[in-house]
């Protein structure tokens, strides 16, 4: 395990036991979107971590972030991802951490707290709970998987931030062989995707993008299968 693994692990691991059950929960913008005390109190701690540590590299964060263009040595924060799920109660949230450098992603983390699961990868491979993990080898027309979607309406796009969402969860779940692929908009932000597609890739998914949508998935087979069908 790489020095800026263990020192992602370490952080996100002490970050978690600041997020209680004393939760204020606030609209984040007009379309529908919450944050919550906790997103603020984690992402302020990561960041500080990072800035002690590695003062030369850039963070791109989602609460206090000014931008979330990468740069060729940096973090990427998401301090709760799902914010909409833990702001309900439901388990389907997590905290993630990616590190960049030399512009490549060489170390990342998503830790699902309620449900005690923590994912880790560096260039030696991905890990859940200390364990090696991979990608289902379903054939395409089996495998599980789960997209976003977009509506016509402004209206049935307010609601769609209602819906059970989580890409870190997502990430995760693909990456240990329950889900076989996951389909996400190409508007999807740096924090949301740079640790999962890391996790996922090494634990042997295929990540591609087209022209109307960003697949990550099992196989170059099932890839192909959905491109076809959403084409």
């Amino acid at each position: 395990m790489t020095k800026d693994l263990k020192f992602l692990i370490k952080i996100v691991k002490q970050a978690s036991k600041l997020i209680t059950t004393n939760v204020q929960v606030s609209p984040k913008d007009d379309k529908g979107d919450l944050v919550t005390n906790c997103d603020f109190e984690v992402e302020r701690f990561l960041i500080d971590k990072i800035k002690k540590n590695y003062p030369n590299f850039d963070i791109i964060s989602e609460e206090f972030g000014k931008t979330e263009k990468l740069t060729e040595n940096c973090f990427t924060i998401d301090p709760i991802d799902g914010t909409i799920n833990f702001a309900n109660g439901l388990p389907l949230w997590g905290i993630q951490v990616g590190c960049i450098r030399n512009g490549k992603t060489c170390a990342a983390v998503i830790y699902l707290p309620a449900m005690k699961d923590i994912f880790y990868a560096d260039e030696a491979g991905a890990y859940k709970n200390g364990k090696p993990i991979h990608v289902c080898n379903l054939k395409p027309e089996s495998v599980l998987y789960v997209g976003e979607k977009k509506f016509s309406s402004e209206k049935e796009n307010h609601l769609l931030r209602r819906e059970l969402f989580s890409s870190a969860v997502f990430f995760a779940w693909l990456s240990c062989g329950r889900l076989g692929a996951y389909i996400f908009s190409k508007n999807l932000h740096s924090w949301d995707c740079v640790p999962g597609i890391f996790i996922a890739e090494q634990a042997g998914a295929v990540y591609c993008e087209n022209k109307k949508f960003k697949i990550v998935a099992n196989s170059l087979e099932t890839v192909k299968y959905f491109e076809e069908i959403f084409k």
